[in-house]
């Protein structure tokens, strides 16, 4: 069976994390999307990626064994990628033809032949528009989201779902006296890994994950639901709560209700609450988020040129790839800074914040792009990666766009 999956036409919603990603590589729980999708198809399908056509290039490049957006479309299986996406659901999809598949009034699947497939990327597609043939549609359960936040509202059902479905229990591999551990039957340890003395696991209220390569040091209070991810490092005294943390970070002080792609440092004291942060992003010491209005009215952030009214009271920062914080930056709620950017402030910057920005005490400066890129090249290699010839070709042209 062949399957489709695809980002629609609100991926930019997802901005600024969207910018240098398609929308279902986000980092939803101990999986991102696409991962979630590919223990639910079966092992026998054949997938292909329709993304934006920016993405192209960078989409090929982190998934060589897919074809992406490809000329010739068959018969098969079409799923909108930024959804939690349910068993049941997929296997009714499966077992249908010429039909589409809605939830939440949104669009999010079908089976389509190969006529009507063909019919909807000469149009465009699922990016440009969404499918405008009279087909059967049903309603499904499986949940669509349209923003950052909406994933991060979904942290203790996804880490719950995905635990029970897809993690083999196992029993807690440490025998040192001084871990506590709180519900230890919800509590999945991958060796290797440094858990120092006094550190407190509390499963009490959702699953602990914790991947292996992981660090924690002494003294430090994981509460779940949690995930951490390969190679992570927890410095001493930190507090991590509800969070989702990707491969490779380096994370200290208070984090709580936030996902973290990956490769990203908040190594020093400081709370960043509700929040979602990309790659390679470093907060200086003391850099703090508030996630709460003083009159408890909901939060509304900048999305795509658009305000966003939240309806919620606790919404953090977005902060794409790339972005850096000097030592002390205060965060407002619902603060957005796009890819690239250097934050210098002795008192709150914007709320939004466009890409490639250096916010320098109320001045906003164009980065170089050749700077950034090189020092993008620089900070990588660090990890021993390198700055790809199809990143550096997709920020090249976001600078381009960002100018017009």
């Amino acid at each position: 069976m062949k399957y489709y999956i695809y980002e629609n036409k609100c991926a930019e919603d997802f901005e600024p994390l969207s910018l240098t990603r398609p929308a279902f590589d986000l980092r939803c729980g101990p999986f991102t999307f696409l991962e979630r999708l590919f223990k639910l198809i079966p092992d026998s399908a054949e997938i292909s990626l329709i993304v934006r056509e920016n993405l192209v290039n960078l989409a090929r490049e982190m998934y060589p064994d897919l074809e992406v957006n490809p000329g010739d479309i068959e018969q098969g299986i079409w799923l909108l990628g930024n959804v939690f996406w349910r068993e049941d659901d997929l296997k009714q999809i499966a077992n249908t033809s010429s039909e589409i598949f809605q939830s939440e009034d949104m669009q999010i699947g079908a089976n389509l032949s190969q006529q009507e497939g063909n019919d909807w990327m000469n149009k465009g597609g699922p990016v440009s528009a969404d499918l405008q043939l009279d087909l059967p549609t049903t309603k499904l359960d499986s949940l669509p989201v349209n923003y950052l936040w909406e994933i991060l509202q979904k942290i203790p059902w996804t880490m719950e779902e995905d635990t029970r479905h897809f993690l083999k229990r196992n029993e807690i591999v440490n025998s040192d006296q001084n871990l506590q551990v709180i519900n230890p039957s919800n509590i999945w340890i991958e060796e290797p890994n440094k858990i120092k003395p006094a550190v407190v696991i509390d499963a009490s209220k959702g699953s602990v994950i914790i991947e292996k390569n992981v660090e924690i040091g002494p003294f430090s209070y994981l509460k779940g639901p949690l995930f951490i991810g390969k190679g992570t490092i927890i410095y001493p005294h930190s507090q991590i709560k509800e969070s989702v943390l990707g491969p490779v970070c380096r994370v200290g002080g208070e984090v709580a209700g936030t996902i973290i792609q990956g490769w990203s440092n908040k190594a020093h004291d400081g709370y960043l609450g509700d929040a979602f942060l990309g790659e390679w992003i470093n907060l200086g010491a003391g850099t703090n988020n508030s996630n709460l209005k003083n009159n408890y009215t909901s939060v509304k952030v900048t999305v795509n040129g658009k305000i966003i009214d939240t309806g919620s009271l606790f919404i953090g920062s977005f902060i794409g790839d790339h972005s850096k914080t000097a030592i002390g930056t205060q965060l407002n709620t619902g603060t957005s800074i796009g890819i690239g950017c250097n934050i210098v402030s002795k008192g709150f910057p914007p709320r939004f914040i466009q890409p490639f920005t250096w916010f320098m005490n109320g001045k906003h400066v164009s980065t170089k792009i050749e700077t950034f890129i090189k020092t993008g090249e620089t900070v990588k290699s660090r990890r021993g990666l390198s700055f790809s010839a199809a990143e550096r070709e997709l920020c090249r042209s976001l600078f381009v766009q960002k100018q017009e």
